[in-house]
Formats: structure tokens, sequence, C-alpha cells
């Protein structure tokens, strides 16, 4: 095995909750701090302890005691509302550029038809008249 590879091992490791050691075990580090132990725990306890760290809980509560889904409904409908307002604005913008593209067409001088074909030309159009049979 090589030496020098393997972490120091304690194997007097103090487990300390709340301040107070709750057991010793084996680790690598002299010391363990820990939120929550077996014996603190509502499971293994059987107590319906609360257990609060960095004020959570208040946090959540806070939130959820206002009208909070109300106030996301409400800036889901005025963002739905907007958006209809800049569709229509949207709609009224196209439409009054057809309108000018219209008028301006209507303001065009119309194109002249083109002179109907000349009058020598159609009869070379019409079949030539059967001949009689010698």
């Amino acid at each position: 095995m090589k030496s020098d590879i393997h972490p120091t091992y304690f194997h007097n490791c103090k487990v300390y909750h709340n301040g107070q050691v709750v057991m010793t075990v084996g680790a690598t580090v002299p010391e363990l701090h820990v939120e929550v132990w077996s014996g603190s725990h509502p499971f293994f306890t059987g107590k319906n302890v609360f257990v609060d760290s960095a004020g959570r809980v208040e946090k959540f509560q806070k939130k959820f005691q206002t009208n909070y889904f109300g106030q996301k409904e409400k800036a889901e409908a005025e963002r739905k509302a907007a958006i209809a307002a800049a569709e229509k604005k949207a709609a009224d913008e196209r439409a009054a550029a057809k309108a000018a593209r219209a008028a301006a067409a209507a303001s065009r001088p119309k194109k002249a038809p083109k002179p109907a074909e000349s009058a020598a030309s159609a009869p070379a159009a019409e079949a030539p008249a059967a001949e009689p049979n010698a």
C-alpha cells in the first residue's frame, strides 16, 4: 500500500449539535457540526418538533399570507392585455399602410389600353375563301 496518500483518520471525532457533544465517531475531521441528528429528528423522537434554520418558514409564511396567487393572476391579465393592445396597434398600422398604398395606386394615372390591331391585318386572320374544284 502506498504511504502518504490516505487522509488522517480521527478515531475520536466529536459530533456537535447546538453546541453540545452528542456522540463520538470515527472520521477524517476532528469535529462535525450538524443541524439535525437522530436525537432531535421527529421521526426518531416521536415529537413534532419544528426545526427552522435560516428563517425559511417565516419567509414562506410571509410570502403566502397575502393574496400571492391573486397578484400573479392580476399580473398575467395585465400582460395579456398589453399583448392584445400591441397586436391591435400593429393591425391598425398594417391597415393604414394598406389604405395608403391603395390611395397611392388610385392617384397614379392608369395605363392606356393597347391600340387595336389595324384593319389591314384583320382579313389576313380570316380563312381564305374556298376555291372551286376543277
